[in-house]
């Protein structure tokens, strides 16, 4: 919606490519890829932080494959962050 007010007219293909940057919002913010938990302060914050790391990597010179990449990783650590969670909590609930 801000981008499509920024330039005063609807494009189908305005935000291609940034499902990537949507994903890892959400769960860098801490909603769980198998469902059931999130909040929206924390998917505004992993936007923040998302947007941070694309515009700090824009402003270091960093391709945008690489960014890709950056953000990946980020996904990743988050994913791996939310099932050690998720074990260390069955497993203190199973003693």
């Amino acid at each position: 919606m801000i981008a499509a007010s920024r330039v005063a007219s609807g494009q189908p293909n305005f935000g291609l490519g940034l499902e990537l940057d949507v994903i890892a919002a959400c769960v860098v913010g801490g909603a769980s890829l198998f469902g059931g938990q999130g909040t929206i302060i924390g998917t505004l914050l992993g936007a923040f932080l998302i947007a941070l790391l694309r515009n700090g990597s824009i402003l270091l010179g960093i391709s945008s494959f690489s960014q890709s990449i950056i953000i990946g990783v980020v996904i990743w650590v988050a994913v791996f962050y939310d099932q050690f969670q998720r074990r260390r909590l069955a497993a203190a609930q199973g003693q």
